[in-house]
Parts: C-alpha cells; sequence; structure tokens
C-alpha cells in the first residue's frame, strides 16, 4: 500500500514549498530601477520628509501609548474588583478589560523608535508553559502556585520568569491570560485553601506589576523618542531612518512568525484567549496607519524603489482585506503567512537600498 502523508504536514509541507518558491523567486527578481536612479531618489530625500515620519512615527506610538497605560490600569481595577468579588459578571468583565489591555499594547509597541525585546519579554513574553505557573489537570501539583517553597512576591515572581526556558513564564499578559481563561470564578473564591489564597496572590500581583512594567516601558519609549525629534539634522537624518526601518522590518518579521505560529494549538500567541488570529489584524492595522498611501514613509519608499512600493502597497492591502474577513481557515492562514513574509522581504529590499544608497 502507498505512503499516505497526514492532512495535517501535508497542508504544512505545501505552505512550506510555496513559501520558499515565493521567496526564491521575489529574491530572484531583477530590479526595473538601475542603480543611477537609486542615487537620484535617494537625493531627493531631505530633512523635512524625514522629519514628517519621525513625527508620524511619533504621533501613533504616544497616542497608543496613552490608551494602553489607561486600559491596563483598567485591568488591575477590574482584577481588584473581581478579587473582592468573585462572581461571573466580574470575571468575563476582566476578561473583557484583558483583550483590551492586550491588544492596546500590540498596537503600541508596533511603533516603538527602539528595539524593546527586554521590556516586551516582560510584558508580552509567548509561547508560554502554563503548568510552569499554576496546574494543569494532569499535573495538578505542578507550578509555581502549588510550590509552597516558593512567596509570591514580586521579587519571587520576577526571579521566576524565563528562569530557565524562555517559555517558563510568570509575568505580563500571558500569565494573567493563563490565570483568567483557564480557570473559573471558582478557583479564586477565598475558602482557608492555601493553593486558592496563593492564586489569588499571584492574580492580584501579576496584573499590578503588568500595568507597572507598561508604564515603565513607554516612560523609557518616550525619553527616547524625544531625543531622537529633539537631535534630529541633515547628518544624521539617513541614520534615523536606517534605525526606523530596521525597527519596522524586524516588527513584521515577527509577524510572520506569529502568523506561523497559529497553527500549532500549544505554540500560538494567545491560545488560551483564542485570539491570535485577532493579534494580527490589530498589528497589522497599525502599520498601514503608518505605511499607507497617505503617510510620509509611503513617500520614501517611493524614492526608494518605485516597483517595490507598489508591491508593498498591494500585499499590505491584500494582508488587511483576509485579516478583516472574519476567522481563518487553511487557506486564509497561509495566504497571510505568505503575504507577511513578503511584506517583510520588500521591506528590506527597503533596508538595503537605503544603506547601499549615497545621496
Amino acid at each position: 500500500m502507498a505512503n499516505t502523508v497526514p492532512p495535517g504536514l501535508r497542508v504544512l509541507m505545501t505552505r512550506i514549498a510555496i513559501l520558499l518558491l515565493f521567496i526564491f523567486i521575489a529574491g530572484c527578481e531583477e530590479r526595473t530601477s538601475e542603480s543611477s536612479n537609486q542615487t537620484h531618489s535617494l537625493a531627493s530625500i531631505d530633512l523635512s520628509l524625514v522629519e514628517r515620519i519621525v513625527d508620524r512615527f511619533q504621533k501613533v506610538s504616544q497616542d497608543q501609548s496613552k490608551r494602553t497605560i489607561f486600559t491596563s490600569e483598567t485591568l488591575h481595577i477590574s482584577t481588584e474588583n473581581f478579587l473582592a468579588d468573585p462572581v461571573e459578571e466580574q470575571f468575563h468583565l476582566m476578561k473583557d478589560h484583558w483583550h483590551e489591555a492586550h491588544n492596546t499594547f500590540l498596537a503600541a509597541s508596533f511603533p516603538l523608535f527602539t528595539d524593546q525585546d527586554q521590556n516586551i519579554f516582560k510584558i508580552d513574553a509567548w509561547p508560554i508553559q502554563g503548568g510552569f505557573l499554576d496546574y494543569l489537570p494532569e499535573y495538578p501539583h505542578s507550578g509555581i502556585i502549588s510550590d509552597l517553597t516558593l512567596s509570591i512576591t514580586e521579587t519571587s515572581i520576577r526571579n521566576q520568569h524565563g528562569i530557565t526556558d524562555a517559555q517558563e513564564v510568570s509575568l505580563g499578559f500571558h500569565a494573567l491570560e493563563f490565570l483568567i481563561f483557564s480557570r473559573a470564578p471558582v478557583d479564586f473564591i477565598a475558602s482557608g485553601d492555601g493553593i486558592t489564597e496563593r492564586r489569588r496572590l499571584a492574580l492580584a500581583l501579576i496584573a499590578r506589576l503588568l500595568k507597572q512594567d507598561i508604564n515603565s516601558m513607554f516612560t523609557e519609549s518616550e525619553q527616547v523618542q524625544n531625543s531622537i525629534q529633539t537631535n534630529l539634522n541633515k547628518s544624521n537624518m539617513l541614520e534615523v531612518l536606517k534605525q526606523l526601518l530596521h525597527w519596522l522590518h524586524k516588527r513584521v518579521q515577527f509577524l510572520f512568525s506569529e502568523a506561523n505560529s497559529i497553527s500549532s494549538a500549544n505554540t500560538s500567541h494567545s491560545r488560551f484567549s483564542q485570539s491570535s488570529w485577532s493579534n494580527l489584524g490589530i498589528q497589522v492595522k497599525v502599520l498601514s496607519d503608518m505605511t499607507n498611501e497617505q503617510t510620509a514613509i509611503n513617500r520614501l519608499f517611493f524614492l526608494l524603489d518605485q516597483k517595490t512600493s507598489a508591491d508593498y502597497r498591494q500585499t499590505l492591502a491584500q494582508t488587511t482585506d483576509i485579516l478583516n474577513d472574519g476567522e481563518p481557515n487553511e487557506e486564509s492562514l497561509a495566504r497571510v503567512t505568505l503575504l507577511l513574509a513578503a511584506l517583510g522581504i520588500q521591506l528590506g529590499d527597503f533596508n538595503i537600498v537605503l544603506e547601499n544608497g549615497t545621496p
């Protein structure tokens, strides 16, 4: 009898094959612009254009940061209200406030000016091993909450975060997500049970530390943004552009990884709340707000490479349309993954032109 490939593996193999073909074609495609034309276009980049790009990044970042600080405070208050009165209504409100705070954080973290990997790991580390924090049905005594040798304090919770592996998460949105979406209100009702009390302490503490870390991250980011804007001049404007495009490229590459993880039940971004697909939509919307046809950075893309600029706009529009079209199926997920790979390649091409150009 002929060997058969399991359907799930066949889909994955097809997606990988298409992706590799797509990348190969994109890499081999000839440029329509000659090197001399690129140099001429780079010479058209002036300080006023760079100032408008920096202003746009800063405005989007500041607006979203303010919202995130507010929603994280709301989530913290909602958590305290639930613990004071652990009923279904308060439980559902807490879940809603988690979604709102997480969504605004994703939007705010996209246009950051600096590498925030360390801060983001404290705030939005994923994927996570749920059993590292609290018990799982198959492991009823697992997790920090069940380990009576560990105190539920800020020092302990911070020390345990990523202690031997990046998936050992005790801080941030997804530690909260696991506790909120994998438990029922009864699991938080004060009853004199030591484990329940520790779970209540952990929920309150993680929510408070999340609010604290978000405030710290965006305060630091705003200081960097203000410094860049204040010190922007003709001599450093190309370096600023390179930095902004580098981080934008890095974020889109991360989005590709995020999309690729959705097909696995254990590694997707927000698997406990089942909101990984909407996570992509939120971040792609911010990308569109920052780089669409009405923005200064779109003008920069046009100056760097006209054809890649047109391709980028088309790819971004297609990605947005699919993400706005409801919950995914195998086909839409595969298409979005490929489109995000294409966006990453296109942004990488802009970076190469900017790095190699000498106006």
